[in-house]
């Protein structure tokens, strides 16, 4: 059996990031690390945005989730995004509101999951 970076339980589509990135390993944890990055650099803006309720700054920040998520394999988190996405888009800020303790908490296990199997990698390229 191939050796996966994370577990079916992992919840992180590996296998169409590999289509994605032509098998390369080395390629696929370069957008995992800036991914991690980026969800660092993220929650606490999200938090100030919802804190000010401003609902523009913080439709931005996630609809950048749904594209560095899909990149990730993070199809949860693409999930949540897109809804409250939408939602804001659509004037239904208190419906997103509700998403906001979600999507935390996805970003947050995504955050600590990456770092965890990043930490557990080998360094080589797959082919």
């Amino acid at each position: 059996m191939e050796e996966r970076l994370f577990k079916e339980t992992d919840g992180i589509d590996e296998s169409s990031c590999l289509l994605i990135y032509e098998g390369s390993y080395d390629f696929y944890i370069q957008v995992l690390e800036t991914f991690r990055k980026e969800i660092g650099k993220t929650m606490p803006m999200m938090e100030l945005s919802l804190g000010e309720k401003n609902w523009e700054d913080y439709r931005i920040l996630v609809h950048g989730l749904k594209g560095s998520g899909g990149s990730a394999g993070a199809t949860f988190l693409v999930e949540l995004a897109t809804q409250s996405n939408q939602l804001i888009r659509q004037g239904k800020t208190e419906m997103a509101e509700k998403l906001h303790a979600p999507i935390m908490k996805e970003l947050e296990r995504l955050y600590e999951l990456i770092g965890l199997r990043l930490s557990e990698w080998p360094d080589k390229e797959k082919k």
